[in-house]
C-alpha cells in the first residue's frame, strides 16, 4: 500500500496536471478504507497462522486462508456494486462538486481495493510461514507493472489512467499470489 500510496501520485504529477494528482489522491480513499477495515482480521490471522504453521498444522493454515478469502469475497460482492454505482454521488458529498472528476478513478481503485481485501491473507501468510521474501517478490512484480503503467496511462487519461494502472498491477499481484500459494501448498504437502 505504501508504494502505491506514495509513488503513483508522484509519477502522475510528473506526467499530468496537478488537478489530476488531487483527483487521484481522492480516488485512493476506497483503498485506504478497505485496508483499514481488514486490518483486525489480518492481525488475528497472523497470530493464528504462525501458531498453526509452527505446530505443523499446514492444512489448518490453508483452510484459514480459504475461509478468509471466501468471507472477504462475499463481503466485497455485497459492498462493491452499490458503492461503485454511487461513487460520483459519494465523491460530491464527501469532497464537493469540484472533485467529481475523481469519480471514475475512484471506481477503478475501489475494484483494486476489493481484490486487495480478498487477498488480505497475503500480508500475514508469508510472515507466518517464515518466508517474508515472498511478500517482497509479489510487491516487486506489482511495482514493475504499476510504475510504467502509471506513467503511460496517467499521461493519457490522468487520474483515471493512474487508477487503471493500480487496478492492472493489483490483478497481477493477485495472480502472483495464486501461483505462490500453489507452490507453498505443494511444498507443504
Amino acid at each position: 500500500m505504501s508504494l502505491r500510496g506514495a509513488l503513483a501520485p508522484l509519477l502522475l504529477g510528473i506526467v499530468s496536471k496537478p488537478v489530476q494528482v488531487g483527483f487521484f489522491r481522492i480516488a485512493q480513499a476506497p483503498q485506504q478504507g478497505l485496508a483499514s477495515l481488514s486490518a483486525p482480521a489480518r492481525l488475528i490471522m497472523l497470530t493464528e497462522q504462525t501458531r498453526d504453521w509452527a505446530r505443523g498444522a499446514t492444512a489448518v493454515v490453508f483452510a484459514g486462508v480459504r475461509r478468509y478469502a471466501s468471507w472477504a469475497a462475499v463481503v466485497m460482492a455485497v459492498l462493491v456494486p452499490p458503492v461503485y454505482i454511487l461513487m460520483p454521488w459519494l465523491v460530491r458529498v464527501l469532497y464537493g462538486e469540484d472533485y467529481e472528476g475523481a469519480s471514475n478513478a475512484a471506481r477503478l481503485v475501489l475494484l483494486a481495493a476489493a481484490l486487495q481485501f480478498v487477498f488480505g491473507w497475503s500480508k500475514s501468510l508469508p510472515v507466518s510461514i517464515g518466508r517474508p521474501g515472498l511478500r517482497v517478490l509479489a510487491h516487486g512484480v506489482e511495482s514493475v507493472v504499476m510504475i510504467p503503467l502509471v506513467v503511460v496511462l496517467g499521461r493519457e487519461w490522468g487520474a483515471t489512467g493512474a487508477a487503471g494502472a493500480v487496478l492492472a498491477s493489483t490483478v497481477v499481484f493477485c495472480l502472483v499470489w495464486v501461483v505462490l500459494l500453489a507452490q507453498i501448498r505443494g511444498a507443504a504437502a
